[in-house]
């Protein structure tokens, strides 16, 4: 079922820059909380996103009616709400502002998936600040970044990071990794339709409509989990889940840092709130020239299985 995303009314905010603790050198771009009840006119809304803290006749109020164990509408210090517990939904947004690229920079936010059944999960990407970028890509398996079956990807695409409660953005399948050369392929048994990798992080690279967007890195492993009648279950060489039962539970911090290098290096790191700190999880060089400027956005999607995904705390540095 094809899950259509439209913009939604946005509101003007007035909120202060903060320093980021993350990083002790470059400049505080973006630095958005969610709570309030209006977010930035460069904020482009899409499908069922909302702000919890908004009520009324606010533009970025939630519907109500909405399902699963949700934040409490219309309370201070809310969420961005992407999708609720319902099937074959799907949320996100795009920022249309164009971000200087040639320092590199550091994206920092919080991601709570949670709720349902673990399903699909939530991506974020930067794209070429000189695209005017008013929509996400392909949902589903593709998360709102690479192209799904005969639906494309986010207009000039660069780099696209899936935390996949479901398994299926490593994969390529449903014209995942089309036109992409052999060494930036999916591994073999995710070639396969119906394998996926459950509770996995994964970075997709440049593309354009339905060509690339191909695997750059992944935590998926060989490990067989579980076979089943749709198809195979792979393991991942991951420390924690990227979700959880409840909100209370669901919190996980997200720092993903692109160096500014011709081909950047690019690293992610997860903290899970655990005691443990920040972890890398993926570290690998996009072999492509970066665009001199970057726009980004975040999507999130639910299909049979279903969790609630909301947003919090997000900040944008450069390095230099």
């Amino acid at each position: 079922m094809k899950r259509t995303l439209t913009a939604a009314g946005s509101a003007l905010a007035a909120i202060a820059l903060v320093a980021s603790p993350a990083t002790a050198q470059g400049e505080t771009i973006l630095d958005r909380q969610f709570h309030s009840d209006s977010i930035d006119p460069q904020f482009v809304a899409l499908g069922e996103t909302c702000l919890t803290a908004a009520s009324g006749d606010n533009p970025m109020a939630c519907e109500e009616g909405l399902t699963g164990p949700i934040p409490e509408l219309g309370e201070e210090k809310g969420y961005l709400l992407l999708t609720d517990e319902s099937k074959f939904a799907a949320g996100g947004f795009v920022y249309n502002e164009a971000i200087e690229a040639e320092d590199g920079i550091q994206v920092r936010f919080a991601q709570y998936q949670y709720g349902g059944t673990g399903a699909d999960g939530i991506s974020f990407f930067l794209a070429d600040g000189s695209e005017n970028l008013t929509d996400v890509g392909a949902m589903g398996g593709s998360l709102g970044y690479a192209q799904h079956i005969d639906e494309p990807g986010v207009d000039g695409g660069f780099i696209g990071l899936g935390i996949d409660a479901w398994g299926n953005f490593s994969a390529d399948t449903e014209n995942r990794g089309n036109g992409c050369p052999a060494d930036q392929r999916a591994p073999s048994f995710l070639q396969e339709e119906g394998n996926r990798a459950p509770d996995n992080v994964a970075l997709r690279g440049p593309g354009e409509g339905d060509e690339g967007y191909c695997l750059l890195a992944t935590t998926a492993t060989e490990e067989v989990v579980e076979t089943t009648d749709d198809g195979t279950i792979y393991g991942t060489d991951f420390p924690d889940s990227v979700r959880a039962d409840s909100l209370e539970e669901a919190k996980r911090l997200v720092r993903l840092t692109v160096s500014g290098h011709d081909e950047p290096r690019v690293t992610v790191e997860m903290d899970f709130l655990n005691g443990a700190g920040w972890q890398t999880m993926l570290e690998t060089t996009v072999d492509h020239e970066a665009p001199s400027s970057y726009k980004f956005g975040f999507a999130a999607s639910t299909g049979a299985a279903t969790d609630v995904h909301l947003l919090r705390h997000l900040s944008v540095r450069t390095l230099g």
